[in-house]
């Protein structure tokens, strides 16, 4: 009984593992015709059934593969009629021509401990061939119906190989190529030919979506199979129209889409089109807005594609809700968020327009700003987001959870240098000692400036693990830090390489890494590689990436580059109060050569001025660090007292000093002529004058960007000095100092302090002449106090006419913040001061302010200001306090 009960359950396991594997009959019926005889077996007494059973299994495998099968019951009368008592090749072969099939199947089951085997021969009736062994293998007898699932597969195998595909050929197609259906395919002509494998050509052929009906059938022919495909096509889009759109342009959609007309109809590639549609319309605020599409078929295997489009209604964002906020202010935290409810200047900045990319980006910023506020526990759940008629209401839930000080700071692991000097890198000890509150963006940075430091000593794969615990026995909830230092490996650069630069020469590019072949490696040295190599600006993208070694003591440096374009020709336009219109033109190529030589035209043109300048510059002569530039000029500039026109040209030279300082000094010719003078002029005549002129400055920059700086201290001090042994008519020293400090503010990245300083003294030389009144310092408009009209701040003699001054001062107080980060816009609301004095009876500073404010936009011709200036003070000939001035392609 329990042999039976055994048998039973075995088999029904085996025949249902089987059915599992390998799933339902397949698409076709094969030819061939297989008997299968029985097994011995070579395992315990009580699986001496399998003798039988094991070719009942198999054959019900092979029938299911779409093989002819002789029954069992068949075999076993032939196997009684032959009076067959041992099977062998002949025997086998002989049993099978008895039964007219063309295979027979015979062998052995064995098992030795766990495993168990299927040991077989395949026998062709035809010739004399021989047997084709075949072997598999499982573990357990449970495993038994996956052995013979995989026997199936071998001997369908070699049962199909005796069929090829000869040819195959695509039928029905009307606008497709074939080519689009047999690159799909992977059967080829002369593979052995196996019916199971067309219904994954059939489902390979449907999933390219251009069909509606996909069969498949097959000839034999004289040299094997010829396989075909009878395919119908979707119809074929003659037009695109878009109905019930209003908010967007019907070419904007179609040209959205991926469909397009005198292409087969794609349900797929149009499921995307719809999707992309519905984008734009989110895009817009239309959240509701419905996409579908309608086909008007023309009977011939064409159609008309509509996209069909209900608008609804538009829909801002018009609240966010934070509920759980308890402990900080509900304000502070909304500072931190992207996204903002609608509001009166949401035309220019966009605001109010749901983002949903925004959404994930404002719980991590509250869940950060938490955590850097002592609550390290804080919960902050995925945006809900409910549509409404009158808007779109935002809501997060927060879980603030229990707030903590900061405890005891430690170090500990491989110290390298004393506490002390590890607690001056660290700020978190700060807070510790001030007993504030847990910061994670502090300790985020102590970690990073801990392992910088270790790098720099020449540990490049040093590491810094932060633990904290609550700290025991305080009255209030806090933390102990513990900082853990491991060191590892002292690394050196074995070898820098280079790859991405088609045009930059490499050594335009090594000449700024301050690591090369040979050094200790360096984590600041390193950060200032990267630094230097962006203020390149030659490149779309960089990276400095270290490559370990077979060697733990080297490193390699992989520098890989993407270069951009650096050839420009652009155009500005703008206002002045005192200029006027004004137009700028440049044509200028930045990476001359691939050598980093800067070579550029430009021209400017408005009622006041004219000028043109040619210029040439080698940052890097010879690949020192001396840089050489020349430039030639000519100007027409109206003065308020005269005009002046010159021509001329200068040599400059620059060097560093030190990591942030540069020096640069250079010499300048010009010939000038004065015309148009008005009242008494220095000069009795209007020339032609020489004007020969030295100069000396000194720049110190830590600013963290060269090109949108958020932090840091620009500093500059020139000299000049003409005439004496100089040479030339004109005799003057002029110093101007020029100071920028831009400050991150604490409540993100968007909002910048920035002021700007500047101030300069014209003096005569020692028995010299009169400095000359082009020389003299004008204040007033875009660029140092708006405002006031351009050039309207300085001495006027006794008739009232603007004579400029031999001294100046002038400050921009600015505060910058975000727009649009999408469209680049940058709001600013300023504060200038400034004065020119010196001559005249104008012998003491009078400071003149204003107030206001403006928009800037990075656009991709450069910057363009729209600044509202309101003058606090009268001066001659004001006229109206407030002035609204614009320019495009200048930086203040």
């Amino acid at each position: 009984m329990k042999c039976r009960l055994l048998r039973t359950a075995l088999l029904t396991v085996a025949a249902f593992t089987f059915v599992l594997l390998h799933g339902l009959p397949v698409w076709a019926q094969s030819d061939v015709s297989v008997i299968v005889l029985p097994f011995q077996i070579n395992a315990e007494p009580k699986y001496d059934y399998l003798n039988a059973s094991l070719p009942e299994l198999l054959t019900q495998s092979l029938g299911e593969q779409g093989f002819k099968t002789v029954s069992q019951d068949r075999v076993r009368q032939l196997i009684k009629e032959q009076n067959v008592t041992f099977l062998d090749l002949s025997t086998a072969r002989s049993l099978a021509t008895a039964a007219n099939a063309n295979y027979a199947v015979y062998g052995s089951f064995s098992q030795i401990g766990e495993s168990i085997s299927l040991d077989v021969r395949l026998v062709s009736v035809e010739g004399d061939k021989p047997a084709t062994p075949l072997y598999v293998s499982q573990t357990g007898m449970g495993n038994l119906g996956m052995a013979v699932g995989e026997l199936t597969n071998k001997l369908s195998d070699e049962l199909y190989a005796e069929d090829t595909i000869a040819e195959i050929d695509v039928r029905g197609l009307k606008f497709l190529d074939d080519d689009v259906v047999r690159s799909r395919l992977s059967i080829r002509e002369g593979d052995p030919f196996n019916p199971k494998a067309m219904n994954d050509e059939i489902k390979r052929i449907f999933d390219l979506g251009y069909f509606e009906d996909v069969r498949v059938s097959v000839e034999d022919i004289s040299k094997g199979k010829k396989v075909i495909f009878d395919l119908v096509e979707k119809p074929r889009i003659l037009a695109i129209g878009v109905l019930g759109n209003d908010a967007i342009d019907e070419d904007e959609i179609i040209e959205a889409m991926n469909t397009k007309t005198n292409s087969v109809l794609n349900p797929k590639i149009l499921a995307d089109d719809l999707e992309k549609i519905r984008g734009l319309y989110r895009d817009k605020g239309y959240y509701l807005a419905e996409i579908s599409y309608e086909l008007e078929d023309n009977k011939d295997g064409s159609a008309r594609l509509n996209i069909v489009v209900k608008e609804t209604k538009r829909l801002y964002v018009t609240e966010i809700t934070l509920n759980g906020v308890e402990s900080l202010s509900e304000s502070d935290v909304r500072g931190e968020m992207e996204l903002s409810t609608r509001n009166i200047i949401s035309w220019i900045t966009g605001s109010g327009v749901l983002k949903e990319e925004l959404l994930e980006h404002d719980a991590a910023a509250i869940e950060q700003y938490y955590a850097n506020h002592g609550f390290v526990d804080v919960k902050v759940s995925p945006a809900k987001v409910d549509y409404t008629e009158d808007g779109i209401h935002v809501s997060y839930d927060i879980v603030e959870g229990p707030r903590y000080r900061v405890g005891s700071v430690t170090f500990a692991g491989d110290l390298l240098v004393p506490n002390s000097d590890l607690r001056q890198i660290t700020k978190i000890d700060d807070l510790a000692e001030d007993h504030a509150w847990f910061d994670r963006s502090v300790l985020r940075d102590d970690s990073e400036s801990l392992t910088i430091l270790y790098n720099d000593l020449g540990y490049a794969y040093a590491e810094t693990n932060v633990r904290f615990d609550e700290a025991p026995d305080t009255e209030e909830k806090a933390l102990d830090v513990t900082f853990s230092m491991t060191k590892n490996q002292k690394v050196y650069i074995r070898r820098v390489t280079i790859e991405g630069n088609t045009k930059t020469r490499d050594n335009v590019i090594r000449r700024e890494l301050e690591l090369t072949d040979g050094n200790l490696f360096s984590g600041t040295l390193l950060k200032r590689s990267n630094a230097r190599l962006e203020n390149l600006d030659l490149f779309e993208s960089f990276d400095i990436e270290t490559v370990p070694t077979d060697d733990p003591k080297e490193l390699d440096l992989k520098v890989s580059v993407k270069e951009k374009s650096t050839g420009m020709i652009s155009g500005g336009l703008g206002y002045g109060s005192y200029d006027g219109v004004f137009i700028t033109a440049k044509i200028n190529e930045r990476n001359l050569f691939g050598r980093g030589y800067f070579i550029g035209l430009t021209g400017s043109f408005s009622g006041k001025k004219t000028r043109f300048d040619f210029s040439f510059t080698n940052p890097r002569v010879y690949d020192t660090y001396l840089g050489f530039g020349l430039n030639a000029f000519y100007n027409e500039e109206e003065y308020p007292d005269f005009d002046r026109e010159s021509v001329g040209g200068s040599l400059n030279f620059s060097h560093p000093v030190g990591h942030y300082s540069t020096l640069s000094w250079g010499y300048t010719l010009e010939r000038y002529k004065i015309t148009d003078q008005e009242y008494y002029y220095a000069y009795s005549d209007g020339g032609p004058f020489w004007s020969s002129i030295v100069n000396v400055g000194l720049t110190r920059s830590t600013l963290n960007s060269g090109i949108n700086p958020t932090a840091g201290w620009k500093n500059a001090v020139n000299v000049s000095a003409a005439g004496g042994i100089f040479g030339g008519d004109d005799e003057f020293i002029k110093l101007i100092t020029d100071h920028n400090y831009y400050y991150l503010l604490p409540w993100g990245n968007e909002h910048i302090f920035h002021w700007h300083a500047q101030a300069g003294a014209l003096l005569e030389t020692p028995g010299g002449d009169d400095v000359p009144s082009y020389q003299r310092f004008y204040l007033g408009g875009m660029n140092s106090v708006r405002g006031y009209e351009g050039m309207a701040i300085a001495p006027r003699d006794p008739f009232g006419q603007i004579r400029g001054g031999t001294y100046e001062f002038f400050t921009n107080f600015e505060y910058l913040f975000r727009l649009s980060e999408e469209f680049g816009l940058q709001g600013v609301a300023f504060f200038d001061a400034g004065d020119s004095w010196g001559g005249f009876g104008y012998d003491s500073i009078d400071l003149k302010s204003s107030i206001g404010a403006g928009i800037r936009w990075a656009s991709p011709f450069g910057l363009l200001r729209i600044e509202y200036g309101y003058a606090l003070q009268d001066i001659p000939d004001q006229g109206s306090h407030g002035r609204l001035e614009f320019s495009m392609g200048q930086s203040f």
